[in-house]
């Protein structure tokens, strides 16, 4: 088990800008609506609708659209209090009444990181056997670098999007990343092509885990894998690494697509002898951008 442990997700985190260029920490003001019923937590991806902050209409499901008023992430909140000071928090709670006193009626702002070309760390989420219409599990699951290049779903949690995913003592967001759908068997992460907000740029090395077992019957160019023993550590969205199995080497990225108890799919044909060592790599962690569209600044139709 890697150190340090990936226990929930946590949002969405800034960490730099497309290119490897350096995020410098910016932000932009955007006024929250008087009396705005819904919670918006540090690390939610926020919307912007008739000039002010909403929650984010963007879900794991493949109707969702882009949306037009995706406008990025939020990292804390400010607002004028009764006795005409300005209080700074870290996310801003529903129903938070302020008319901005001696400042104005639009006083009460959020930060959002809102450049279309930062880069977002974020715990992946497992996904489970039925469409993707379908909220995933709040289980952290696992991808590997195969995953890079595809696109990911965002997983809010909630039947209000960011409303309803976070933590009111730390105001820290529950949103996380999610990949496709599999077939059967455990929840897990499959790689997808189709349009989805964010494309994976990288993993992280930092918080991978390793799993090993022995694998069981032999297989004969076959998509199957039997292990000795069921394992639910294993997922679908881990790499497997078979150091004397061709096309199971280190940096050809066999990918575990379902497991079924024993039985496991993988994303390449291979032929693993008995009694071999397997070893299963899983990265809970990605860090992915805003897709072309998505975005509002990206996107030509305004909100």
């Amino acid at each position: 088990m890697a150190y340090p442990i990936v226990p929930a997700a946590y949002g969405l985190k800034p960490v730099s800008l497309s290119g490897g260029r350096v995020f410098a920490g910016s932000t932009r003001l955007i006024p929250i609506s008087y009396n705005y019923g819904y919670n918006l937590f540090n690390g939610d991806v926020v919307a912007i609708s008739g000039g002010t902050l909403a929650v984010t209409a963007l879900g794991a499901a493949s109707s969702v659209s882009s949306g037009a008023g995706a406008i990025g992430v939020f990292v804390g909140a400010q607002y004028v209090n009764s006795m005409s000071q300005t209080v700074r928090a870290q996310f801003y709670a529903a129903n938070t009444a302020t008319n901005g006193g001696a400042y104005g009626p639009n006083s009460q702002q959020g930060y959002v990181v809102d450049d279309p070309f930062a880069v977002f760390q974020s715990a992946v989420l497992t996904q489970g056997t039925s469409s993707v219409s379908n909220t995933p599990g709040a289980t952290v699951g696992y991808v590997n670098p195969s995953f890079i290049g595809s696109n990911m779903y965002l997983v809010t949690q909630g039947s209000n999007g960011g409303s309803a995913s976070g933590n009111i003592n730390t105001g820290d967001s529950a949103m996380g990343l999610t990949g496709g759908v599999i077939t059967s068997g455990t929840q897990g992460n499959t790689r997808i092509t189709t349009s989805a907000p964010f494309r994976v740029v990288s993993v992280v090395p930092d918080t991978a885990v390793t799993v090993t077992a022995i694998s069981g019957n032999a297989t004969s160019s076959s998509a199957t894998l039997t292990i000795t023993a069921a394992n639910s550590a294993i997922q679908p969205g881990m790499q497997l690494i078979i150091p004397s199995v061709s096309g199971a080497y280190a940096g050809q990225f066999l990918t575990v697509t379902n497991v079924n108890g024993t039985t496991l799919t993988l994303s390449t044909t291979v032929s693993v002898p008995a009694g071999s060592s397997l070893t299963f790599i899983g990265y809970p962690e990605v860090q992915v951008q805003w897709n072309f569209g998505y975005h509002n600044y990206l996107n030509a139709t305004g909100a």
